[in-house]
């Protein structure tokens, strides 16, 4: 997992928004910060892990230990 996928899967977790994300990232001056972007990598990541939701992305991630419940 890359640094910006680390960060949307980590504000994403607390109960950020998609575009909330997009606002954190840029506020930051991290980049790439665009809803596209973040769109983008999650679904490089539910490709990668083989999710077909949100849900169940989370929910391999927190088995696999990326996640901290």
């Amino acid at each position: 997992m890359n640094r910006i996928q680390k960060i949307i899967i980590r504000k994403m977790a607390a109960g950020y928004t998609q575009p909330e994300v997009a606002q954190y990232l840029e506020k930051r001056k991290i980049t790439p910060c665009s809803l596209s972007t973040i769109e983008k990598e999650l679904l490089k990541l539910k490709k990668e892990y083989g999710a077909q939701t949100m849900v169940q992305l989370f929910i391999i991630l927190i088995k696999k230990g990326h996640i901290k419940v």
